[in-house]
């Protein structure tokens, strides 16, 4: 990895700086996302790491305290810039697609033993904790079909596209389920993702 980086580049993909100025004082993200994002970075080394590092102060995040989402977006973009510059969005896609790894931490046994049945049943259970892990914005998940739920975002200042896409694949991963997610964005903070699998 080369230490020198087109960040401003990385930050026009993202549309950072309009992002920010859009997002509410108010809103938080609950900290543990902010260790996905680490995790991911040191999976790439340590030239990344320092990378990571230059572009954003280390910052003391307990794993269960709720932070600024100004201030996650910030992060995030920091880590995906070193990981990848020239496309940080796959990169925060990667990221959210771990999530259901750190479940565990949260004693999230309802959700864990829910893996073991439908995708449906998983995703019901994440619109219902929505606000355990978020503090703006909304969701509603609609079921179309058997195997196909519409999960609709509104007021959602994370990456639509690229984050939530992420998460939504690691949960058909977790589910050990062959599917597909398809993302139709509104407006940068409005939008749905099309859910769809087969039982492998």
């Amino acid at each position: 990895m080369d230490h020198r980086v087109d960040v401003g580049r990385a930050r026009e993909l993202l549309d950072l700086d309009r992002r920010l100025t859009q997002v509410p004082s108010s809103a938080q993200i609950r900290g543990f996302i902010f260790k996905m994002t680490a995790d991911e970075v040191a999976r790439h080394g340590p030239a990344a790491v320092a990378t990571y590092r230059r572009l954003t102060p280390v910052r003391s995040t307990w794993f269960f305290r709720m932070y600024s989402l100004r201030d996650y977006l910030e992060d995030a973009a920091a880590g995906a810039t070193a990981v990848n510059p020239a496309d940080p969005k796959s990169v925060i896609r990667r990221i959210w697609r771990t999530m259901p790894n750190y479940a565990p931490m949260f004693n999230a046994q309802r959700f864990l033993s829910l893996l073991s049945a439908s995708p449906r049943d998983v995703f019901r259970w994440i619109e219902g904790q929505r606000d355990m892990f978020y503090r703006y914005g909304g969701w509603r998940l609609e079921r179309r079909e058997e195997n196909y739920l519409v999960l609709h975002y509104f007021d959602e200042y994370v990456w639509i596209d690229a984050a939530h896409r992420g998460g939504c694949e690691g949960v058909l991963d977790a589910c050990s389920v062959t599917g597909s997610v398809e993302v139709d964005v509104d407006s940068p903070f409005n939008g749905r993702s099309h859910i769809r699998w087969q039982t492998r």
